[in-house]
Parts: C-alpha cells; sequence; structure tokens
C-alpha cells in the first residue's frame, strides 16, 4: 500500500484528489444525460423510454458503480495504486463513449486517464495508461455496432493517431517535468551545500581551530553582551583569565605540535568543568578566559580552583605523563566597572598568581560591592 512517491509524491493525497476529479467528471455525464433527456423530450417525445433505458438508467448504474468502487478502495481499504484509478478512469469514457455513440469526439476523453497519470511523472505509468485507453478504443469499436455506425474507418484511425499524438505529447510533458524536478533537486542540494558551508565558514569565524573554544574576537563580544546584562538586570558575573604555567619549556622541550595537543587536553578540561550557561575561549597561545554567569562569588571560586585541580591532575603522554598546571586571576564584576576595566583586573590578577608561585588563584578580595 504506497503512500509516498521516491520524489515526494503523496499517494495518497492524490489518489483522492483523482477521485475527485472522476466525481466531477461523473456529475458532468450524468447532467449531460438530462440534459439529453430534456432535448427528448421537447423534440423526440417518442423515444423517451427507450432514451431512458438505454441512455440513462443503465449508462448512470455503471457509473456511480465505478465510483462507489474507487471510493470504497481508496478511502476505506486505503489503496492507493495509480493503475487502478488509470483504469476506473478508463472505464468512465467507456461508459461514456458507448452510450452516446453518435456524439463526435467523444472518443477523446480516452485521453484524461492518460493525463492523470502525468500527476504521477513516470513514463512506465503513462505507458499502461495509453495501451490501456488505446486497446479499449479497438474494444469499443469491435463491440459496438452503432459505433461503426456513425463512425467512418477514417474517423477511426484518426482517433487512433489523436491517441498516439497525445501519448507522444505526454512523454514530453513527463521529459519536461522530470528535467525540473531535477534543476530543482539540483538548485536545493547548492544551496544547502552553500547554507552548510556558511554555517561552517561562521562558526570557524568564532571559534579556535585548535581547540573549537570561541576565540578572541568573539569572546569579546561575549563579555561585552554579559556586561551591559549584569548592569541591566543585576546577574550576578565574574571573569577568570587563565594561564598554563611554563609553557615556553614544553614547547621548547617536546616541540609546538606536542604544545598544541596540551591546549587542546586543557580546553577540554575547562569546557567539561564549566557550566552550561558559562563562557570559555582561547585567549591566545596559552592563555584562557571564563566568563562565570548566574553565580555567587564564592560558587564562581569553588568551580575554578576545580578547574585548576583537574588540569594539574591530568597526565599527558605527549610530553613524557607529565602534568601542567594553570594559574588564574578571578574578577567579580560590580556595577559601573566598564568591560575593559573588568578584563584588566582579572588579568591583574593572574600575573599576581604568577608572581606569587604559580598553580594557584588570585582574586579581589573585597568581592560584595553595595554600590
Amino acid at each position: 500500500m504506497e503512500k509516498t512517491h521516491q520524489l515526494g509524491l503523496n499517494y495518497e493525497f492524490w489518489a483522492k484528489k483523482i477521485l475527485y476529479f472522476y466525481g466531477l467528471l461523473a456529475i458532468v455525464a450524468i447532467g449531460g444525460q438530462l440534459v439529453g433527456l430534456i432535448v427528448t423530450i421537447f423534440y423526440y417525445s417518442s423515444d423517451i423510454e427507450e432514451y431512458i433505458s438505454l441512455r440513462m438508467i443503465w449508462p448512470t448504474s455503471f457509473i456511480l458503480a465505478i465510483m462507489l468502487l474507487s471510493w470504497f478502495m481508496v478511502q476505506i481499504l486505503k489503496i492507493y495504486n495509480p493503475y487502478i484509478l488509470f483504469f476506473a478512469g478508463t472505464l468512465l469514457a467507456v461508459v461514456m463513449i458507448l452510450t452516446n455513440p453518435g456524439l463526435p469526439g467523444l472518443q477523446m476523453t480516452l485521453l484524461l486517464p492518460m493525463a492523470i497519470s502525468l500527476i504521477y511523472l513516470k513514463k512506465f505509468k503513462l505507458t499502461i495508461s495509453f495501451l490501456t485507453n488505446f486497446t479499449a478504443l479497438f474494444i469499443i469499436y469491435f463491440i459496438s455496432e452503432d459505433s461503426r455506425a456513425v463512425m467512418t474507418p477514417y474517423e477511426y484511425f484518426a482517433y487512433l493517431f489523436i491517441l498516439v499524438a497525445g501519448y507522444i505529447v505526454y512523454l514530453a510533458v513527463i521529459e519536461r517535468g522530470t528535467e525540473m524536478l531535477t534543476t530543482l533537486r539540483h538548485a536545493a542540494e547548492k544551496e544547502e551545500e552553500l547554507l552548510i558551508q556558511n554555517r561552517i565558514m561562521d562558526r570557524l569565524s568564532k571559534t579556535d581551530a585548535l581547540t573549537g573554544l570561541i576565540n578572541h574576537k568573539t569572546f569579546q563580544n561575549f563579555l561585552e553582551t554579559l556586561v551591559h546584562q549584569a548592569d541591566a538586570s543585576g546577574m550576578q558575573l565574574q571573569l577568570a583569565v587563565l594561564d598554563i604555567d611554563n609553557f615556553k619549556s614544553i614547547n621548547d622541550n617536546f616541540g609546538h605540535s606536542s604544545g598544541d595537543i596540551v591546549l587542546k587536553h586543557v580546553a577540554e578540561v575547562l569546557s567539561e568543568k564549566a557550566d552550561a550557561h558559562d563562557v570559555v575561549a582561547r585567549y591566545g597561545g596559552e592563555e584562557f578566559a571564563v566568563i562565570f554567569t548566574g553565580k555567587s562569588f564564592e560558587e564562581t571560586l569553588e568551580l575554578l580552583d576545580d578547574m585548576r585541580e583537574a588540569v594539574a591532575e591530568l597526565k599527558h603522554p605527549e610530553i613524557a605523563e607529565r602534568s601542567v598546571t594553570i594559574s588564574a586571576g578571578l574578577q567579580n564584576y560590580y556595577p559601573g566597572l566598564s568591560k575593559s576595566d573588568f578584563f584588566k583586573k582579572a588579568d591583574a590578577y593572574l600575573y599576581e598568581a604568577k608572581r606569587n608561585g604559580k598553580n594557584q588563584i588570585q582574586h579581589n578580595r573585597n568581592y560584595n560591592y553595595n554600590i
């Protein structure tokens, strides 16, 4: 039981839509019979009984039977097979032709099921519909004496050629539709590829290529935004500036590639320890910065010290299983403190930690500001 097509066609939706089209066709056919009845009453009153019997009762019964069976298969049994719908359309056309054999051009209603098959944009489906309707025209001619009586061989072959011509035109329509779908698909793929590239470029412009942390420029943007937010809302905010101790000796003794790996390991520790709303950045070289949000100074100090201890405990195979340490300066934000002064104060505490022996945190002791 098909519901979707590989090109995204919804079989269920279109089966119901085709059923709706056939319903309109059935209404038109029955309406035409009523018009014929009126004409018969006024001009051929002696043929009324024959008209009702041959031109109304059995054709209408067949049309209603076809529609009810199609409705039952689609709505109740949930069968959305297009070939069944094509065949139903052919049966409707055949009934209309046999009911009104003397009506010129009615044979062209056999083009309708072929046109319906265009919805699926499949040449094979169109071919099956064409062969079905081509065969139906043969059968109509040979089983219906009335059709043979009113249709010359020339007209009959003309209708056959029109069906063939319609098939050729419909093939061209499918090829054009397929070409357009291919073009649209390629355009969508290129657009998606461009969006992905833009996302990648945007990410690369905001992150440090080595560590994956946000870079210096993006850090400055975050810091400015959070300072404004802290001023406006009273949000608690702290800034830590961290530096790997004696990093130059690592590069000198083990090479810059080993130093790069150590930087990545330290960055991973800082990221893992930080809360979801904190901002961790590589400020430059072996220096990092962390913006802590929504925590008291004591909570931030405890978390930062946890980061320091985790870095010190980590062993690095790249430098002969040695560990590294970090020093940090921590500054609590208070109203009126500018972004640049905020960073300068944290950076000054970092250098104080370096001077006092490294592997430690220095911070503003008087962190409870009442301004």
